[in-house]
């Protein structure tokens, strides 16, 4: 969602004129919260030109209720997938009640658009623009040393090695620890794993709060704020299983994206082994596409709105969600067979940044969206 609403005014930037209100890390994010309705309506007394206001989810659509009472400014909001499955009565009422009274409702896959209309949100509300891949980026070249080089850096011996890559938050519907548990045993010894996954800075916090609250609640609260709770639960699949040497947890260079693209790029393999968490939910599956547009043939999980990024056979290869036996069945038959590996990793490629969609072309589709908004009565 960060990536999506930081492209998306980048590129509207160029041809529009855009007020951005964005919460930074430099500052708490309850005061944003306490500060956001009092920002736009000062935006939109200093800027009475301002024909639409735009939320980049269903989270902040919720803190901005009262600007549908307070100014009469059309307001648009997009919806991922976690942010209207949120398991909540009070937040599922408020969808009910509130969501529709949005102008539009600008949903990122199919799937998430059949998730709205299952939550109340009525049909002539949805518009539904699909994510994009950055296609225009500058691709990591090709390093002989790559992997010597990278080795000496995680302290592995990389030669000979078959690595296989996963970047994402560290939250439990990534499957990355459900991965390591289930599906890695299963691989001969001379597969690596590795996951580009933050450390989330809140760590301790929600250890103490895991610690005072029951599951059900523990849950709610983690989804709520997004918490990537899971970097603890692979650390310690990797000491438990004894898989150290073999399996990296590499939070160190999540601050780099020439870095991870570099990683992704030299892997042999990229699993997005998604599995399905009740009110939780994967709305698109970006990073599908740009570890494909990198030149790395993607597994990924048929979950959720996954499949909307990822066409099996296309421009990756579609994996039933937690089918350990299955996940392994197909990494081993790549590991046997490099040949054709190689020749779908090219094939995958060529179709993803020729028939992929540039972050432009979905700010265009936003940009005839907001177009069609009515002056304010």
């Amino acid at each position: 969602m960060q990536t999506h609403c930081f492209k998306l005014v980048q590129e509207l930037e160029k041809n529009h004129t855009v007020h951005p209100i964005i919460w930074k890390s430099n500052y708490p994010r309850g005061q944003f919260f306490l500060t956001v309705i009092f920002r736009v309506l000062l935006k939109l007394k200093r800027n009475p030109e301002i024909r639409c206001i735009y939320v980049n989810d269903g989270l902040m659509a919720l803190i901005c209720t009262p600007l549908l009472f307070l100014t009469r400014v059309p307001m648009y909001v997009t919806i991922h997938g976690l942010d209207i499955t949120f398991p909540s009565k009070f937040y599922q009422g408020w969808i009910r009640k509130y969501l529709n009274r949005y102008h539009k409702i600008i949903t990122v896959s199919t799937p998430t658009t059949n998730l709205c209309l299952k939550k109340g949100v009525r049909p002539e509300k949805l518009t539904l623009v699909e994510n994009a891949v950055d296609i225009n980026f500058q691709e990591e070249p090709e390093s002989p040393n790559f992997r010597s080089e990278f080795g000496n850096e995680i302290g592995a011996d990389l030669k000979g090695k078959f690595l296989i890559g996963s970047l994402g938050r560290a939250i439990p519907r990534k499957g990355f620890n459900w991965f390591v548990r289930n599906v890695y045993p299963k691989l001969p010894d001379h597969a690596v794993y590795l996951v580009i996954a933050r450390k989330y800075p809140q760590e301790r916090l929600f250890r103490w709060i895991r610690r005072f609250t029951t599951k059900g609640v523990f849950e709610k609260i983690r989804l709520l704020v997004g918490a990537e709770t899971d970097d603890l639960a692979v650390n310690e699949s990797i000491m438990e299983m004894g898989l150290e040497g073999r399996v990296f947890y590499l939070s160190q260079y999540t601050h780099s994206r020439s870095k991870i693209f570099e990683i992704i790029k030299h892997c042999d393999l990229f699993v997005m082994p998604n599995i399905e968490i009740p009110g939780d939910y994967e709305g698109f599956g970006l990073v599908a596409l740009e570890a494909a547009s990198q030149g790395t043939l993607t597994l990924a999980a048929n979950v959720d709105g996954i499949p909307s990024a990822v066409n099996d056979g296309i421009n990756g290869y579609l994996v039933e969600g937690g089918n350990a036996t299955e996940w392994s069945q197909k990494i081993r038959f790549f590991m046997d067979h490099p040949q054709e590996l190689k020749s779908k990793t090219q094939a995958f490629k060529v179709n993803t940044m020729t028939k992929g969609k540039s972050w432009s072309t979905m700010a265009q589709r936003y940009a005839e969206v907001f177009s069609n908004t009515p002056e304010p009565t």
